[in-house]
């Protein structure tokens, strides 16, 4: 839900300009930017914003060996991340210890209360994905989801 680099959060869906409708990229950016504008009220009052909400997920999910790995997971700059989990570490949402084989890394963790507040974030953005995303259908959510996955995971070669 981290699109703050878009533009102003005010903007709402309201018409689609028949110069965005037929262009996919065009329109996922709508969709983010729309996922966002309803999502981040929404998780201020957990405590979040949408790189909380992504470091969140990561964590529960994935191992990062690193400060530095766990970054590249969250598409963030190793400086970008420390910000964001000094503030997850401070609500009790994340922790960090020192590496026992390389006491110079510290691996970052996701606490149980963590856990508990990603709960009730996966519900506001499910919660916003069926108010965007109401008259599409289940079966064809799933399906989006899987083919947006597929093409961040394997991206077709530049060129």
């Amino acid at each position: 839900m981290e699109c703050s680099d878009g533009p102003d959060t005010t903007w709402a869906l309201t018409t689609l300009p028949a110069g965005v409708a037929d262009r996919t990229g065009l329109l996922l950016i709508k969709v983010a930017f729309e996922m966002e504008r309803r999502g981040v009220d929404r998780l201020r009052p957990l405590g979040l914003d949408g790189r909380d909400y992504t470091l969140l997920a990561v964590l529960s999910r994935d191992d990062a060996g690193s400060q530095a790995e766990l970054a590249t997971l969250c598409g963030l700059l190793p400086a970008q991340l420390v910000p964001v989990l000094d503030a997850l570490e401070a609500k009790g949402f994340a922790e960090r210890r020192r590496d026992e084989r390389d006491r110079r890394r510290s691996i970052v963790r996701i606490t149980d209360e963590g856990r508990e507040v990603l709960a009730r974030a996966d519900e506001i953005a499910s919660a916003v994905e069926r108010e965007l995303l109401g008259d599409v259908g289940e079966e064809l959510r799933e399906r989006l989801a899987r083919t947006v996955d597929a093409a961040l995971r394997d991206p077709a070669p530049a060129g």
